[in-house]
């Protein structure tokens, strides 16, 4: 396979993943840094190896997103204490902004594990497969994020 063979085949395969991967990256950063995290992973990804070289580059690419977000995050936490960004333009966000808020506030993989099983409808087997995880480790995930999701919405019901 020649290089333009295969620059033409990555960016197939960016184009084809590249919308649920900006979502993804939205849910994990907020919209104002996920298309920098987003390129951010490309970049680096690209100046290592093709996409096209890989058997399935979704997964591949759903967890560079993630390690990228998590990357960033700590970041930002260390940089200036940030408190997490809303996720204000998620495609099928929550109608309660309490909820919303209280997503935001978790951790970068149980807010992934989230996205994915409850907003993509993925199962726990396929949000592993794309975290880069065991089907148990998901499922801890969510009901630590569960778990935190109802003290919060509680406390603020109250």
């Amino acid at each position: 396979m020649t290089i333009e063979t295969a620059t033409l085949t990555d960016e197939k395969i960016y184009s084809r993943h590249r919308d649920e991967l900006m979502r993804f990256a939205r849910v994990l950063v907020g919209p104002d840094q996920a298309a920098d995290i987003l390129s951010s992973v490309i970049v680096r990804i690209l100046s290592r190896r093709h996409l096209s070289d890989l058997d399935d580059p979704r997964p591949y690419l759903y967890r560079a997103v993630l390690n990228e977000a998590q990357s960033f995050r700590r970041k930002q936490r260390h940089l200036n204490g940030l408190a997490p960004e809303l996720i204000s333009s998620n495609p099928t966000p929550p109608a309660n902004p309490e909820v919303l808020e209280a997503v935001a506030a978790l951790p970068p993989r149980q807010r992934a594990a989230i996205y994915l099983v409850y907003w993509q409808g993925c199962t726990p087997t396929e949000a592993a497969s794309l975290m880069n995880a065991r089907p148990g480790t998901v499922r801890r995930y969510l009901h630590l994020a569960r778990q935190h999701l109802r003290g919060v919405l509680d406390e603020s019901a109250a």
